[in-house]
């Protein structure tokens, strides 16, 4: 029964008795399934059975995950394939009354959520995607600081005048990963400090404050983090003193500090490049090996000045960023075996396009790379479509002289809110895209062995497209002639496809939001 749908499932239930009671646990297991539709949460209310308290489910409800989108985007992958439109249902359906009632569904939903929180008092793992700006936050998260067994939590930021105003507070519970998502209010320095009772419990934290204050007590357990990097001179002994055993590290850029394209401020960065690199000197070994590393901006990692080998590192280049000759200084502090390059905005076009993969030159600094992953962020816009080729046949000339071995192209893609059609078109394009664009990489990159395309819809489906690399030398008499060899592309399953991401180490990178 773990292996069936929940419709499967709730029809099996429907069957009899015996399968209405031993399949009940099962169904309950796929309440990690997001609850992305309205009529999903109300139907979901409805199973729970909270009007009859000898009956209820609530207490076997242990993960829950909602996504709720307010624009109703497709979450079926047929749906990205389907080119007519949907039409507007009535014949004078009028875009002010439809979004009323959009509105109004939505916060129905949005009532019925709260009150499955409320009752579901054994959940383990929380997870809110999205909320709404017009809507408090506050019944949200009194909501969440009640279940006092929640060990996993992602949520968005509760705005800094609420903070710690409401009942409860989120540092009572026995949270070992949580995550903070970014909103519109994010500036709370003192947040690590309010934090400290879970500092014994916290195995995964991120936060997104601008500038965080290191708090008096450690947090010795977390492993994996995620934090705004702080510009100051003793950048390095805070997140050692603070995170003594972290081994995935993700740093984000600050409001004022990396502001490379003025010669003042690159001159900063240098110098608190050398205060980092002195700082390393002294605290050698006090760190353990770093698996992974990631950074909004090359400024961070730059200034950061790892001394030690990394295997995975990920940089984001925002369009038209000025720091894209600090790449080649951060391969050689880093030496990574896989490197992601996040490119943001993707569907700006600049003339003339500044270079996004100089820093890829042949030579010590990489040396060791193997693994490359290629991510492309954006909205569902046409530009997106038209400007990404280019940044992948950049791509091309930058990894023809290297060792790389395994390639993946990753479409992150946002939907365009303004108009659906355009989101659909986007993944339509691509993935019919994905084999001449794996054809000709695999031809450019004599050392490639596999490549991968992988489109992700936010909060939506996903395709991998994959294949195995054969090469083919042609001879003739004996000698190999001039012409490159021919490559032959053995199509690969997504299963297999993810198999060989965690073989070479990958998925991480390629699952990260």
């Amino acid at each position: 029964m773990t292996f069936l749908p929940p419709a499967d499932l709730s029809a099996l239930m429907r069957t009899c008795q015996l399968f209405a009671d031993i399949a009940l646990l099962p169904l309950c297991a796929h309440s990690i399934i997001p609850l992305k539709a309205s009529e999903q949460i109300l139907s979901f209310l409805r199973f729970l059975r909270l009007d009859r308290p000898s009956s209820s489910r609530a207490s076997l409800i242990k993960d829950l995950t909602f996504s709720l989108e307010e624009y109703r985007a497709p979450v079926t992958k047929a749906s990205y394939f389907t080119v007519q439109e949907v039409e507007r249902t009535g014949p004078h359906a009028h875009p002010l009354m439809e979004e009323q009632q959009l509105r109004a569904t939505r916060n129905s939903a949005l009532e019925a959520f709260l009150l499955i929180l409320r009752h579901c008092t054994n959940i383990r793992r929380v997870r809110v995607d999205r909320w709404f700006e017009d809507v408090p936050m506050a019944p949200l998260y009194r909501a969440i600081t009640a279940l006092q067994k929640l060990e996993d939590l992602r949520m968005p930021m509760l705005p800094r005048s609420q903070w710690g105003a409401s009942e409860g507070s989120l540092a009572n519970l026995p949270l070992r990963k949580l995550v903070l998502r970014p909103g519109r209010w994010f500036e709370i320095p003192e947040m690590l400090t309010a934090l400290q009772p879970l500092a014994t419990s916290l195995v995964e934290l991120d936060i997104p404050v601008c500038q965080w204050v290191a708090p008096a007590v450690a947090f010795p357990h977390v492993r994996k983090l995620g934090i705004e990097f702080p510009a100051s001179e003793d950048v390095v002994s805070a997140l050692v003193r603070t995170f003594p055993n972290v081994t995935h590290l993700f740093l984000r850029g600050t409001r004022n500090f990396h502001l490379c394209h003025t010669h003042s401020s690159r001159q900063d960065e240098d110098r608190l490049r050398e205060h980092s690199q002195y700082q390393w000197h002294s605290l050698t070994g006090s760190w353990p090996p770093l698996v992974t590393v990631g950074a909004e901006t090359p400024c961070a990692l730059y200034t950061l000045a790892i001394p030690f080998q990394v295997p995975r590192v990920s940089v984001t280049s925002s369009a038209g960023d000025p720091a894209g000759d600090m790449l080649r200084t951060i391969l050689t502090d880093a030496h990574p075996t896989c490197l992601e390059m996040r490119v943001t905005q993707v569907h700006y076009k600049y003339e003339p396009r500044p270079p996004r993969f100089s820093g890829l030159a042949p030579g010590d600094a990489t040396a060791s790379l193997q693994r490359f992953i290629l991510t492309m962020e954006g909205d569902g816009i046409p530009d997106y479509v038209k400007v990404s080729p280019l940044l992948i046949d950049e791509l091309q000339r930058a990894l023809a002289n290297l060792s790389v071995t395994h390639v993946l192209f990753k479409y992150s893609i946002d939907h365009f809110r303004a108009s659906r059609h355009y989101t659909r078109k986007v993944v339509r394009t691509v993935c019919a895209q994905a084999h001449t664009r794996a054809a000709a990489m695999a031809q450019a990159v004599p050392s490639l062995r596999w490549i991968g395309v992988y489109v992700r819809v936010k909060a939506g489906p996903t395709w991998l497209y994959c294949w195995d690399l054969v090469r083919l030398s042609e001879r003739a008499q004996g000698f190999v002639l001039d012409p490159p060899p021919s490559v032959s592309l053995k199509e690969m399953s997504e299963h297999e496809g993810w198999d060989v991401l965690a073989e070479q180490e990958m998925d991480e990178l390629a699952r990260a939001d």
